[in-house]
Formats: C-alpha cells, sequence, structure tokens
C-alpha cells in the first residue's frame, strides 16, 4: 500500500506540471481557435531563461521563476505579434504548420547554443526527502508541486473573477458577439497567449530545477502531453483539463512503478483512442472552433 500510495504521489506532482501546460496550450486554443505547437517550446524557453538567470544574475529561487516567466512571456508576445496574429482567421492547418516551423526553430536554435544534450541546471533546492505520513516527497517535489497549484489557482481566478478573465470566457463562447459588445478581442488574444507563456515559463523552471538540468528538446515530451489532456478533457472547463492531466500523471507513474517505463506512452495512447471514439469532444465538451 505503501509503494501505491507513493507512486499515487508522485504522479501527482508529474501530473500538475502536464496541467499548467495543458491549461496554458487549452486557453491559447479556446480563445484564438489556434494549435499552438510553439507553446511547449516556450516552456523549454522559460526554462533556460530560469537557467541562465540562476548563472549570472542571481540564484535566488523567486528571481528565477520570475526571470522564467519574464523570459516566456516575451517570446509569447513575438509569437502572437509576428506569427499568430497575421494568420488569425485562416484555415486552422495554416496557423498550426506555421507554429510547428517556429516550435523546430527554437528547438534547434537553442541547440546550437545551449548544446544538444541536457544542460545541468543549478541545485538552488537541496535533495532532501520529507515524509508525509506512508508516502514521502522531496523538497524539489513540493516547490515543483506548489509552483505548479499557485498558477492553477491564479489562472482559475483570472478566468472567474477578472474583467479580462470574463471577456476571456466571451471570447472563448462566441467571438463575434464578444466584439459586437465592444470587447477587445485583439488585447484578449494577446493577454492569453502572454499569459499561458508566462504560467509555461514558471513551469519550464521548476520541472529544471525539479529534474536538474534543461534540455533544448524537452518541449517534445510536454507537448505531446498537453495535447493529449486536451483532446482527452475536451476545452470547455479549465478544471476538466487539471483533472484529465492529474489522472494522466497518476496512470503514468503507476505503470512504470508497476510495469514499466516502456509502456507508459502506450497507455496514454490507448487512452487517448478510446476516449475518442465514444467521446469526440472530450470527456468534458469543448467550445464550437
Amino acid at each position: 500500500m505503501d509503494t501505491f500510495l507513493q507512486q499515487v504521489m508522485n504522479g501527482v506532482v508529474i501530473g500538475s506540471t502536464y496541467a499548467v501546460v495543458a491549461v496554458g496550450f487549452s486557453l491559447v486554443f479556446t480563445v484564438l481557435r489556434v494549435v499552438n505547437f510553439a507553446h511547449p517550446d516556450i516552456f523549454m524557453l522559460g526554462m533556460f531563461a530560469g537557467l541562465w538567470s540562476a548563472l549570472h544574475v542571481s540564484d535566488n529561487l523567486i528571481f528565477v521563476l520570475v526571470a522564467g516567466a519574464v523570459g516566456a512571456g516575451l517570446s509569447g508576445v513575438v509569437l502572437e505579434r509576428v506569427v499568430i496574429r497575421p494568420l488569425q482567421g485562416r484555415d486552422m492547418l495554416i496557423t498550426l504548420l506555421a507554429t510547428l516551423g517556429v516550435s523546430i526553430i527554437l528547438q534547434n536554435g537553442m541547440a546550437i547554443v545551449a548544446g544538444p544534450d541536457p544542460v545541468p541546471y543549478p541545485a538552488i533546492i537541496p535533495q532532501t526527502f520529507i515524509p508525509l505520513g506512508p508516502v514521502s516527497l522531496t523538497v524539489r517535489q513540493l516547490v515543483n508541486f506548489v509552483a505548479c497549484a499557485v498558477l492553477l489557482m491564479a489562472a482559475s481566478y483570472y478566468v472567474r473573477g477578472t474583467k479580462y478573465g470574463r471577456a476571456t470566457r466571451a471570447v472563448a463562447e462566441l467571438p463575434e458577439v464578444a466584439a459586437a459588445f465592444g470587447v477587445d478581442v485583439s488585447l484578449i488574444s494577446l493577454v492569453t497567449v502572454v499569459l499561458a507563456s508566462m504560467m509555461a515559463g514558471v513551469a519550464g523552471v521548476s520541472v529544471g530545477l525539479l529534474y536538474g538540468s534543461a534540455w533544448a528538446f524537452v518541449g517534445l515530451l510536454y507537448g505531446l502531453k498537453a495535447l493529449i489532456i486536451l483532446l482527452v478533457a475536451g476545452n470547455r472547463y479549465f478544471e476538466g483539463v487539471v483533472l484529465v492531466a492529474i489522472v494522466l500523471g497518476v496512470i503514468e507513474a503507476l505503470i512504470t512503478g508497476y510495469v514499466s517505463s516502456g509502456m507508459r506512452d502506450v497507455v496514454t495512447f490507448l487512452l487517448l483512442i478510446g476516449v475518442l471514439c465514444f467521446r469526440p469532444n472530450g470527456i468534458f465538451g469543448s467550445y464550437k472552433t
């Protein structure tokens, strides 16, 4: 039982990171009607922005997290202005291919700058185990989970409790009607991309601290998982995306612990296929696109 609970806790930590990336992915898709394949690589840029700030400016944890958010947020501004906005309103496949191209450029550009292999992350947080009843987590795992939980709660408050959040929901539901009632759809689109990018940047730094390395191609893994979570959950409910992300993390941890790590992704794709066969709009439904 202790082993089972330990794997569940490990899965919750992993799933919380998936949730942050997937929520950002979902926000951009819902508001802009764009499958932003560059989003996971903005996560990677935030990871490296935090690494650079830790090595050259300050290794204070809060400063490094903020540096990751700022670096990713600025990248989001450039992406929205230069790539997404000029193509918005065209066929979804065109924007998908454009952001995929940006993703490849970012991956290979960072590989040229930092090298194709993982780069060590400064050990800002000690690798100390903290007992929590029958299970134990490292300080790094706890920091990762807390950072992701704070991001998700902040995003939920933004969407539910702020003026811009209500405008975001209106644009997601009926963009033409929202524009007719005076909502600045272009501003909401920019704010959405920047918010999603900053969340990804903080998550990128926390993952770098958790695993002790940064890698130019780390976005491949998280991008795939975020897309699967979005398809399985649907994009109608914020909480649905978070729930599916946590469940996916727990399933992966259990499969890794009791079967083999090689079967982890097989189960993930079987889950995707099964859900799409019976619920093509996702478990919790989707907005029309």
